[in-house]
């Protein structure tokens, strides 16, 4: 096994326990047991410390422009800080470890009774809109609900006095709605990138529809049947790069990563990965792929394959990551694609999938984010932040 040292380190002496970090091209920030929110350049330097009234177990929101940085603490606040650490506004009352997301100029958080969003203006926290629906206030998980997000469009889920739901779709500027889909039984997955929404329906024991949609009309481009289940206990079964990938499951039979094309919805190819896909990076090469596979010495392990576009399997390797939990993330940042369970990180060749490096640290959880080239991983259980190598 080869390890590897990170190029810097830095322990929070005061903080038994850190959340996960969140990263822009210039630094990276990550909330404290101690209360604080601790930011560092990307070469380890300490930018600024912000208190706030409890422990910050969630992820920050940051922009890519760098900030200001937004946070939820566990004392009920939300907190936006400027790159010099001072506090810019607060709102009181908020639930703690809400979900946020930045988009622009605005920030999104899930409203206080849970059933909805709030748009604020990030600069000074003047509330824009408040938008009715239904969503997990909490930070996405696998089973979680949460508010579909990218700068076209703000997508909710809203259900009716029979049970059935539609998709509300809303200006992320301004919240006014721009079109609702048919209600319909059962919860859509949805992925929104671009000008693009991408929904999948689980339609019988056989098949599910897959949907792309304009984000700013709801105009239906396509739809097409895909044999078997498109859903996942792990995330967003639905992925767009070159292609749209989906990942389809049918009863005792490994999954397959579907390729279907992005103008008119044609299927152009289907292939097997492991038991269960977990996890897909699209790039313009193709796709990297996390599945798990049984592990003969007992427990789950990482299988990785790479695709090209064509649907070729360029290579397939099993890791010696152990999965815990699930696939916690899967990138291609500088010259490495690393893979991450809830306590493991690997980095593998992205070419021929040879092992770069494997970093055991000696906590027990991690939290990951990439940007830019850099790869940083939090030590959630122990307190403290870590930058790995992508050369």
């Amino acid at each position: 096994m080869t390890g590897v040292q990170p190029l810097w380190e830095r322990d929070f002496s005061s903080a038994m326990a850190a959340g996960p970090p969140a990263a822009t091209d210039e630094h990276v920030v990550v909330g404290g047991q101690d209360t604080q929110l601790h930011a560092f350049s990307a070469d380890g330097e300490r930018t600024f410390r912000f208190e706030t009234g409890g422990p910050i177990e969630a992820r920050p929101a940051v922009p890519a422009s760098g900030g200001p940085v937004h946070v939820h603490s566990t004392d009920g606040d939300l907190y936006t800080v400027g790159l010099s650490g001072a506090k810019l506004w607060h709102v009181e009352g908020q639930a703690q470890n809400r979900w946020l997301d930045r988009q622009g100029p605005l920030l999104f958080g899930t409203a206080p009774d849970g059933r909805g969003v709030t748009g604020y203006d990030a600069r000074d926290g003047t509330r824009r809109f408040q938008l009715s629906g239904q969503a997990d206030p909490y930070p996405p998980s696998p089973f979680s609900r949460s508010p579909t997000l990218s700068g076209s469009v703000c997508l909710l889920s809203a259900p009716n006095s029979d049970g059935d739901e539609k998709l509300v779709a809303h200006a992320p500027r301004t919240g006014e709605v721009l079109w609702e889909s048919k209600a319909r039984d059962g919860s859509p997955s949805v992925v929104a990138a671009d000008e693009w929404v991408l929904t999948a329906y689980w339609r019988s024991d056989s098949y599910s529809t897959v949907c792309m949609r304009r984000a700013s009309n709801g105009h239906i481009r396509w739809q097409t049947a895909v044999a078997g289940d498109v859903s996942s206990h792990f995330g967003s079964p639905l992925w767009l790069g070159e292609h749209v990938y989906v990942q389809s499951s049918r009863d005792e039979r490994p999954d397959e990563l579907v390729a279907i094309d992005r103008a008119d919805g044609s299927i152009q190819w289907r292939r097997s990965v492991g038991y269960e896909l977990e996890r897909v990076t699209p790039t313009s090469a193709g796709a990297f792929v996390a599945s798990s596979v049984v592990d003969p010495d007992g427990g789950i392990l990482v299988r990785l394959d790479a695709f090209s576009p064509d649907g070729t399997r360029r290579w397939q390797t099993t890791t010696d990551v152990h999965i815990g939990g699930t696939v916690q993330s899967l990138g291609r940042v500088g010259g490495v694609l690393f893979v991450a369970s809830d306590n493991e990180i690997a980095a593998y060749d992205p070419d021929s999938g040879s092992r770069r490096w494997q970093y055991n640290p000696e906590s027990s959880q991690i939290g990951v984010s990439a940007a830019d080239g850099a790869l940083y991983i939090s030590h959630r259980d122990t307190g403290g932040l870590a930058r790995l190598p992508t050369d």
